[in-house]
């Protein structure tokens, strides 16, 4: 497991994340809301209360809730007031809970080397797919039998004979399975939102998506791609590392990114900038040329040049604009997101992201839950109607 933390400045631990991070109201209702003149009454009984001389005095609010926003984790000094014996006996359970972590950062690096070993075994199949994908060789027909098996039992209401008749009359010259990897990651739809229709182009030379673990923590992406007019690599990567001591929880923690280099055949064909021409007039020679602008475009392909938290002095810490901290711990997010899910759930599954399957079945756990249980609302009327409760959605382990 690893904790999915994002570095602030340099900070992996303080990311925010949708569950922290508290939603903007300057949409909301009482934005739109008409300013109110207070009575006399009113202005006498807000000298005499305090609550009242906040709520009219927004700025004032604003500071006091930030002040006590650096207090949130600070001691609470509850420890030290209490009695010398029940403090030994709080001293004695760190030091059980301080054991009890040591085992968990055995068994995490245990699990990570069976991760690996099992990884190892899972080779020789995914090269095997590798082969079928770019038509280097052909499924046999005991692995053709036992898929269409498979296809009856998740399908049972298509009929499979149709598509043996056209097997067997099919003399089409298609080589292995055209656009296999690009329609796989056009329905992983956290990747598919950075595929652009320029990158599509671009996609489509993929022969192989595929990883592999480093030898301090962390794992390397891998995207082999045949030879095309867009770039003169063949092997794009991209390696994810992550700190060497276990975090609190006992998982490993993020550290950073390493892309690569695209050496890209032309301006024209670099997905990632966008070109702009005019042409300029000089007014003397009246002679003209042409301008170009070049200007960085949304790209799938910005996956390779991960983003770079800044390394600030503590004097210039605090000069620089927080949208633009957010905007990064976005984009640091995004691009962690985009690792795993490519590691964890496009790899080991590909032939079912490209038929669709992980999609429908919401793999590993994308089912949605009714918008009254998102919202913490009970309902409680429900409870007294003798409605019959509908069945929980399907658990599935990822």
């Amino acid at each position: 497991m690893v904790e999915k933390n994002i570095p602030k400045n340099g900070d992996i631990s303080k990311a925010p994340t949708p569950q922290n991070t508290p939603s903007s109201v300057t949409g909301s209702y009482m934005r739109s809301q008409a300013p109110t003149v207070s009575t006399i009454d009113e202005e006498v009984e807000s000298q005499n209360n305090p609550a009242a001389q906040l709520a009219s005095n927004p700025a004032l609010l604003q500071m006091i809730q930030g002040k006590l926003s650096t207090l949130v984790g600070q001691p609470s000094g509850y420890i030290e007031n209490l009695s010398p014996v029940v403090k030994k006996r709080v001293y004695g359970l760190k030091a059980v809970q301080q054991q009890q972590m040591k085992l968990e950062a055995e068994f995490q690096k245990e699990l990570l080397e069976l991760e690996k070993k099992y990884f190892g075994k899972y080779q020789p199949l995914y090269e095997r797919r590798k082969q079928i994908i770019v038509g280097e060789t052909e499924p046999t027909q005991s692995e053709v039998d036992a898929g269409e098996e498979i296809e009856r039992t998740e399908h049972p209401d298509i009929d499979q004979n149709d598509d043996r008749d056209a097997t067997e009359d099919d003399d089409s010259e298609e080589v292995g399975i055209p656009n296999f990897w690009l329609t796989a990651l056009e329905n992983l739809q956290t990747v598919a939102e950075t595929i652009t229709e320029r990158d599509s182009e671009v996609l489509a030379n993929l022969k192989d998506i595929r990883m592999e673990y480093l030898s301090t923590p962390g794992f390397q992406l891998i995207f082999e791609f045949v030879k095309n007019d867009f770039f003169k690599n063949t092997i794009l990567t991209k390696t994810y590392h992550y700190q060497p001591e276990l975090g609190y929880s006992g998982d490993f923690v993020y550290d950073h990114a390493d892309g690569c280099e695209i050496d890209w055949t032309s301006t024209e064909k670099n997905v990632t900038i966008s070109i702009e021409r005019r042409k300029q007039r000089n007014k003397t020679t009246k002679q003209t040329r042409t301008i170009e602008k070049l200007t960085p475009t949304e790209s799938f392909f910005n996956f390779f040049d991960p983003p770079k938290p800044p390394k600030l002095d503590d004097d210039e810490e605090g000069d620089e604009d927080e949208d633009e901290e957010d905007d990064l711990e976005g984009r640091l997010e995004l691009d962690y997101q985009l690792g795993e899910e490519i590691k964890d759930r496009l790899i080991p599954r590909a032939v079912d992201w490209f038929t669709g399957d992980a999609v429908e079945l919401g793999f590993p756990e994308n089912f949605e839950d009714d918008e009254e249980y998102e919202s913490g609302e009970d309902d409680e009327e429900d409870s007294d109607d003798d409605k019959p409760k509908e069945n929980p959605p399907e658990c599935k382990q990822q």
